[in-house]
């Protein structure tokens, strides 16, 4: 067993590197560097974070990041973790719908339509002539259109709003951007720097994890929203969801 913080502390002197430094390299803000370096963990929004900061920050400073990790896990989380955005809840899996039970249930009902459609035609065929009355097809008439009527006008389709995390970004000036799934351990959508006078649009079902390295001069658009400026003017991490856009 060996001490976190004081691993991470003693490989960041070594190397002569400033907090300020590393969060320009990093893009991992002051406050979680510090709390890291103290095992504060609990000043970090959560353990998904956590786990995502440390592999970052210990890969920076040449240190094994698996050794970091597993440490963390022993200590600190005794327990399973449950992720964010993973689908299931503290309960457990979410339950399957009843598929099967729904289609025996309206296989049963179309049996017992059709057995009183039979039943009803044989009692009235018995009572009538002994033939089954014929059955009237009845269709609707095609309108006939006159040449001097303009074109036919075609229903429109509804369409149905996507309810998820939606993100554009515009750019002034070069921007570095780094867009993952759900957050920042996610699968990684886009990595590199955008031109200026760029359009970049992303979107994700549950949520987006956005960091930026000039964030100066940026504007963003939430969910389809306006555009709109950020509140941060050094690098900062966001995180998309439905309900809006958070610094991290």
């Amino acid at each position: 067993m060996f001490e976190i913080g004081s691993t991470l502390r003693e490989a960041r002197v070594r190397r002569k590197l400033t907090l300020q430094q590393i969060e320009e390299d990093t893009k991992i803000r002051v406050k979680y560097v510090q709390a890291m370096e103290n095992e504060d963990f609990d000043l970090i929004p959560s353990p998904t974070y956590v786990k995502g900061f440390l592999r970052t920050y210990s890969e920076y400073l040449g240190l094994d990041p698996r050794m970091i990790l597993d440490e963390y896990r022993s200590r600190f989380m005794p327990s399973e973790e449950i992720e964010p955005f993973s689908g299931s809840s503290a309960l457990g899996r979410p339950r399957r719908p009843r598929r099967r039970s729904n289609l025996a249930f309206v296989a049963v009902a179309a049996l017992l339509v059709l057995a009183l459609v039979w039943i009803l035609g044989r009692t009235s065929g018995e009572e009538g002539s002994g033939a089954p009355p014929p059955v009237a097809v009845v269709t609707s008439p095609t309108p006939s259109r006159s040449p001097s009527a303009g074109p036919s006008v075609q229903p429109t389709k509804s369409v149905v709003p996507y309810t998820g995390a939606r993100l554009v970004v515009l750019t002034q000036d070069p921007c570095w951007l780094e867009v993952r799934r759900g957050d920042a351990t996610g699968e990684v959508i886009y990595i590199g720097t955008l031109p200026g006078d760029a359009r970049k649009s992303f979107r994700d079902p549950q949520a987006l994890y956005v960091r930026f390295g000039d964030p100066v001069g940026v504007r963003v658009k939430v969910n389809g929203g306006p555009p709109q400026g950020l509140d941060a003017t050094v690098a900062a991490s966001y995180l998309v969801t439905r309900k809006g856009m958070t610094r991290i």
